[in-house]
């Protein structure tokens, strides 16, 4: 088991359990609906909304695209990623036997389910390194700005 992983997904499950996977505010047409006209309002000025329904944070989001990118790998990626959403998704999680047998896996060996848990570590680290790579290159600094490469390669074009 990789421990930087382990805290990562655990956020990760936390965060998706709070506020679901896609955050939003309420329409203004059912907040009219639910209080018969415009809603009380309290002391003026802008305020931070917390857990507001704004969603999974930065990192719980960057989480949660890598796991459907390992999904979307293959078969093995899409247990990986069911496997991820039974340990940590849960609250309390379902015991290793019974996300064993929700799995398919016909084996009763705990050993077999802490290597699938190290598996899912395994490539999700290297997912997320290879999205930060590539976020790496989709910026370039220029002066003390960093600029993305289209906009750099579109202003390359204009001069030439």
């Amino acid at each position: 088991m990789i421990e930087s992983m382990e805290l990562l997904l655990k956020h990760w499950g936390e965060q998706c359990r709070q506020g679901g996977e896609a955050g939003g505010m309420g329409s203004p047409m059912a907040t009219i609906m639910e209080w018969g006209g415009c809603a009380p309002r309290g002391t003026p000025g802008s305020r931070i909304l917390l857990g507001g329904g704004a969603g999974p944070d930065a990192v719980a989001q960057e989480v949660g695209a890598a796991l459907s990118e390992i999904a979307r790998q293959d078969g093995r990626g899409e247990r990986l990623q069911q496997l991820a959403v039974m340990r940590y998704g849960f609250d309390p999680a379902p015991t290793w036997a019974a996300q064993m047998h929700e799995l398919g896996y016909v084996s009763k060996a705990k050993q077999t389910y802490y290597d699938l848990v190290h598996r899912l570590h395994v490539r999700l680290f290297e997912v997320l390194a290879e999205r930060k790579d590539a976020r790496k290159w989709l910026t370039v600094g220029r002066g003390a700005l960093p600029q993305s490469l289209l906009k750099v390669a579109s202003k390359l074009r204009q001069v030439g």
